[in-house]
């Protein structure tokens, strides 16, 4: 995966796929996320992206 498949994942912000969490210090609530990723069809969950324009 490239920054630009990134850019574009992220690009409509989070939604039933996608859970974007700013740091690590969140890893509880992503570790939730990636359970309820596994029990259903999936998704992304990014931590601590912060991308350079």
């Amino acid at each position: 995966m490239t920054i630009e498949d990134i850019k574009q994942l992220i690009a409509n912000d989070e939604h039933r796929a996608l859970e974007l969490k700013k740091t690590t210090g969140e890893l509880k609530d992503g570790m939730q996320s990636a359970c309820a990723f596994l029990n259903t069809e999936g998704g992304w969950l990014i931590f601590a992206l912060r991308l350079h324009r």
